[in-house]
């Protein structure tokens, strides 16, 4: 003999239904919303140049080869000692857009610990923005 109240079953079984109809919605509502974007089309070249005993100025280009504007970039740069292994790192953003099939300069100043023995500038973040939304948006 069942000693639960008679609306338990029922509760849970409302409960398991009402999360799955939450998980479902949320899970395509996310995908309707992501575009994973790749930075293949975001091509960086650069120099080093020591500032003194700890600072290194590193300055290059970006360049968009794509057919969309890029903004948000966020650039990476790591110090690398012998072996591989990041002894130091900085960030920066660029204040502006790359055009497509465009460039922009950037320059990072990063603090060193004193074993670098190579740099990696990588894309840390950028967004490619569709240029039929921005058309339909612009005034």
């Amino acid at each position: 003999m069942n000693k639960r109240a008679p609306g338990a079953h029922a509760f849970r079984v409302g409960a398991v239904a009402l999360s799955l109809l939450f998980i479902v919605g949320v899970s395509s509502a996310v995908a309707q919303w992501y575009q994973p974007q790749s930075d293949r089309d975001l091509r960086l070249s650069w120099t080093t140049e020591r500032l003194g005993p700890s600072r290194v100025l590193i300055q290059g280009d970006i360049q968009n080869l794509s057919e969309s504007p890029a903004s948000g970039v966020i650039l990476r740069a790591e110090g690398l000692d012998p072996a591989g292994k990041v002894v130091s790192r900085a960030r920066s953003s660029l204040e502006t857009e790359i055009p497509p099939q465009g460039s922009s300069f950037f320059e990072i100043r990063l603090t060193t610990s004193g074993s670098e023995h190579r740099y990696r500038v990588t894309v840390d973040s950028f967004e490619f923005l569709d240029r039929l939304k921005r058309e339909r948006q612009s005034p």
